[in-house]
């Protein structure tokens, strides 16, 4: 049985934690999305992100068992934090998220925000397949020039002249 690595030296594991790590399907363009929307947040606490498929998660954290199907959150010194409760301390990591963090921990909104996690998490494959891919099969792009839905035109000018129930018609 793999263990947790112990905390790096010089790292402060009281709570509140410095730094949380989180783990996510790197495969699912859901959980890519929601990471490139973490990392661009700003936070209390370090964030670290690993790939599920990262050797180092399998290395780290492969006594947890959810490491490769669930969301993960886990401190330097150990503690983690699985699946609704790890999206939970995703939102208390964040600023504009942190008072909602609590809320929805709370003894009544808790039931709800995990449910709707495990909807979302259980569903994930179906909504990644709405989402367009924000990767190629290298990694190197997001977007091809001249793929793009065009633009609708206006409406025609005689269309705003048009009289609709309940406003006058000019004269």
């Amino acid at each position: 049985m793999r263990h947790a690595a112990p905390p790096p030296s010089g790292v402060d594991t009281t709570w509140p934690p410095r730094r949380l790590t989180v783990v996510y399907d790197d495969h699912c363009e859901l959980c890519v999305r929601c990471h490139d929307y973490l990392a661009k947040q700003p936070t209390h606490v370090e964030l670290r992100f690993l790939a599920s498929s990262d050797p180092e998660v399998y290395d780290r954290y492969g006594d947890l068992p959810w490491y490769r199907i669930e969301l993960m959150v886990i401190t330097d010194s150990g503690h983690a934090w699985i699946g609704p409760q790890a999206f939970i301390m995703c939102l208390w990591a964040t600023v504009r998220w942190h008072q909602m963090s609590y809320r929805l921990s709370g003894r009544s909104l808790a039931p709800m925000a995990e449910r709707f996690f495990h909807a979302l998490s259980a569903n994930r494959s179906v909504v990644s397949g709405m989402l367009s891919p924000t990767r190629c099969s290298t990694g190197a792009c997001a977007h091809t020039p001249g793929e793009f839905a065009p633009v609708p035109p206006p409406p025609p000018p005689a269309a705003a002249a048009i009289p609709r129930p309940g406003i006058a018609a000019p004269s």
